[in-house]
C-alpha cells in the first residue's frame, strides 16, 4: 500500500514539473521595449526619420518652422519646415530650397526596421540632397497628440460603465506623452506613472496608487481597470473616444472629456 502511494505522488511531481502553470506563464509573457518619443513632443517635432549607414537623421517642426538634417559624417541642412504634400496613395513629401538645389524627404506607408535598434517604424523614408540618397525609416507624430488628453472610462470588458453605479466620479485617464507621465483616477484612488507609445501600442506603468479603501462596486471595479492596464495594449482613436485593445479585442473604452 506504501509503495502503491508513493508511486502515486512521484506521478503527481512529475506532471507538475512538466506542467508550467498559468502564473508562471504570464510572468514569462515578452513586455515589448516601446520607444520613448516624449523628447520629440517636448520640442515640438511632427516628423522624425533616421538612417544609417551612413548614420543620419530628419527632424520637422511646423511649431518652429524648422527643418534639420544632419549625418554622423558632419553634413546638415536647417531650413524652414516646408509644407506637407501628400499624395493619393498615402504617400507624403517635404521639398525644401537648399543652396540653389532641393531637398526632398518621402515617406511611404510601410513597416520598417531600424537595423541600429531594431525599433519598428511606420514609413520607409527616402531623403535626396546635394546629390546624395539617403534611405531609413521613420514616423509621424501627428497621432500622438491626439493621445495626449484627458479621457473617461465609459466600457470595461465590454460592459459600458455609469457613475451611478459607482456613487463616485468613474475611472479616468490624464495623459502627457511630453513627459512620458499618465495620472488619473480609478473611481476611488489617484494613481500616476509612466507610459510609453508607438504609432500601435501603449505601455503603462508601474503605476503608483493612493491607499483609501475602496467598498462594493467601486473596489472591484477599482481592481479590474488596474488589472486591464497592466498589460502591453493597442489602441485605436477616433469619434472623440479612446479604445484600448488586447489581442485585437477591446478592453477599455473611453471618451474625451468635455
Amino acid at each position: 500500500m506504501r509503495i502503491l502511494l508513493f508511486g502515486l505522488l512521484l506521478a503527481t511531481v512529475l506532471v507538475s514539473c512538466r506542467r508550467p502553470s498559468t502564473r508562471l506563464k504570464e510572468t514569462l509573457t515578452p513586455v515589448p521595449n516601446l520607444p520613448d518619443y516624449s523628447r520629440y513632443l517636448k520640442a515640438g517635432d511632427e516628423v522624425v526619420a533616421i538612417g544609417d549607414e551612413p548614420a543620419w537623421t530628419l527632424m520637422i517642426n511646423p511649431t518652429k518652422n524648422t527643418l534639420r538634417f544632419k549625418t554622423a559624417a558632419g553634413e546638415a541642412v536647417n531650413t524652414s519646415s516646408p509644407d506637407r504634400i501628400t499624395d493619393l496613395n498615402g504617400d507624403f513629401r517635404y521639398q525644401a530650397e537648399v543652396e540653389s538645389e532641393r531637398l526632398t524627404a518621402i515617406f511611404r506607408p510601410d513597416s520598417c526596421i531600424d537595423p541600429a535598434s531594431g525599433q519598428q517604424y511606420d514609413y520607409r523614408v527616402d531623403v535626396t540632397v546635394r546629390g546624395k540618397s539617403y534611405t531609413g525609416c521613420g514616423l509621424s507624430l501627428q497621432q500622438f497628440a491626439r493621445l495626449q488628453d484627458n479621457w473617461v472610462l465609459i466600457e470595461l470588458n465590454g460592459k459600458p460603465i455609469s457613475t451611478g453605479e459607482l456613487g463616485r466620479e468613474r475611472p479616468r485617464l490624464e495623459i502627457a506623452l511630453s513627459e512620458g507621465r499618465v495620472t488619473g483616477t480609478t473611481g476611488c484612488n489617484r494613481f500616476n506613472g509612466s507610459i510609453k507609445v508607438d504609432t500601435r501600442r501603449l505601455l503603462l506603468g508601474p503605476l503608483v496608487t493612493t491607499k483609501m479603501a475602496c467598498l462594493d462596486e467601486t473596489g472591484r471595479l477599482e481592481g479590474d481597470f488596474l488589472k486591464a492596464l497592466q498589460q502591453p495594449l493597442t489602441y485605436l482613436i477616433g469619434e472623440n473616444k479612446l479604445t484600448l485593445l488586447r489581442s485585437k479585442s477591446p478592453v477599455l473604452v473611453f471618451k474625451k472629456r468635455d
